[in-house]
């Protein structure tokens, strides 16, 4: 195996980590509002507060890496949320909890936009939208893998002992990543240096145009290049509809099961985790169908854009049609193909960012971060009042099917990623090194 896809593995296992953590509290649902007397407004908040210390947190840490190096910023940052995801399992009440999950957020913060730029780094553009979709593939084969063991330890340990366990792994990662991992390849001792002069030619034409020795400030790093203003702002929105959808299923899925659909903690642990093997499996076909279609058509329109909307007029229809399922394997089915097609069109969807200013991918990859965590805020909070007011999670449903639409209609529109030119195509040519 080259040493990039090793460097990519290890993106993907922190990314496992870190949703491992993010679901623990949803499926402890139960637990909790029993133990506390939480209403589901209540529970709302506590799922959002989260996000609170993630989103101010990521546009930073995105800015930090172009500053300083992903090393340092994703070390710090996973030494941060590991600390608060031991820190959740002592609140104590309402307040305590919303203090924990705001400061476990702020750690989470470096994790997309140092990824991109990790991304940007290390890999050839023909690969960009693989890697970012094996990357991405840890964010659901978290749910996916850990929900059924979680809801043993919750079922078995009580909801406080899986937050002392992922703590720990989280911390062991830190030292791991310390040793293996260098912000940029040429320095790295373990790659071989074939793979390091092929890489170097791959990415030749991003370092001639690339501004990444000149220090700028914050204000300049942050602000988006004006011949491509509207791709990046109708990207960041459809990131946005993308995020609204992804952390209301995070966050409520569980709670909805047992809620709604009336399935016991460990039915509910099976349930609930088959639909983000389906989401695991569609981060890397989406990528790689992303990648190959470019390939095929030298078009990032239609690589990227057309493919994605297809993508999400399939995920609009299963939104609208969970709520006619009545049976559990009815229910499963869409729900898994929901969150397939979900991931199969967030990895060419964030490799336009990549490739529209790759001399900004991580510090522009925090406006990315900040785009799709943002609804992190709002979806849980929505969801636990709509619950409240109606009885119900109909709402909220065909609600997050209308933000995918909006999606839709933003993308045909407005989403035009450059295209590269066929002398810039012809100076990024070398050999493959496979």
């Amino acid at each position: 195996m080259k040493y990039r896809w090793i460097i990519i593995s290890f993106i993907t296992a922190v990314f496992f980590i870190q949703f491992v953590d993010r679901v623990i509290i949803s499926l402890a649902t139960n637990a909790i509002m029993n133990e506390f007397g939480f209403s589901p407004g209540q529970f709302g908040i506590i799922l959002s507060a989260f996000f609170w210390g993630l989103v101010p947190a990521g546009v930073f840490a995105g800015v930090a890496a172009d500053r300083w190096g992903s090393k340092k910023v994703f070390a710090w940052g996973a030494t941060w949320w590991s600390l608060f995801t031991v820190g959740t399992a002592g609140a104590f009440s309402f307040g305590t909890f919303v203090i924990a999950r705001v400061l476990f957020g702020v750690g989470e913060g470096p994790a997309l936009s140092n990824a991109i730029r990790i991304v940007t780094n290390w890999f050839s553009p023909k690969e960009y939208s693989t890697a970012l979709g094996l990357a991405n593939s840890g964010v659901y084969i978290a749910p996916a893998l850990a929900t059924p063991v979680i809801v043993w330890m919750i079922a078995t340990f009580g909801w406080r002992s899986p937050f002392y366990i992922m703590g720990a792994l989280g911390l062991l990662w830190v030292i791991v990543w310390l040793k293996w991992f260098t912000d940029k390849p040429e320095s790295n001792k373990y790659m071989k240096e074939e793979e390091k002069k092929w890489l170097k030619l791959e990415q030749m034409n991003i370092s001639k145009n690339s501004d990444l020795g000149e220090k700028k400030s914050f204000k300049e790093m942050l602000t988006v290049p004006r011949g491509v203003r509207g791709t990046i702002y109708a990207n960041l929105w459809v990131l946005f509809c993308f995020g609204f959808v992804f952390y209301f299923l995070l966050t409520w899925l569980p709670g909805y099961l047992m809620l709604e659909r009336g399935l016991d903690l460990k039915s509910m642990g099976v349930v609930a985790s088959i639909p983000w093997i389906g989401a695991a499996l569609g981060s890397l076909v989406g990528g790689r169908v992303s990648d190959l279609l470019y390939r095929k058509t030298n078009s990032r329109r239609i690589a990227r854009a057309y493919l994605a909307t297809g993508w999400f007029i399939i995920l609009a229809v299963c939104l609208i049609l969970v709520n006619q399922m009545t049976s559990i394997l009815g229910l499963v089915s869409i729900l898994t193909l929901a969150c397939f097609v979900l991931s199969c069109a967030h990895a060419p969807i964030t490799t336009v960012i990549v490739e529209t200013v790759p001399e900004r991918a991580g510090s522009i990859g925090g406006l990315t971060q900040l785009a799709q965590t943002l609804p992190g805020i709002f979806a849980p909070m929505i969801t636990g009042f709509l619950v409240e007011i109606t009885g119900s999670f109909n709402t909220t449903f065909a609600f997050s099917a209308g933000m995918i639409i909006s999606g839709i209609v933003v993308v045909l529109l407005f989403l035009h990623p450059p295209e590269i030119s066929p002398s810039a195509k012809q100076s990024i040519t070398a050999p493959e090194v496979s």
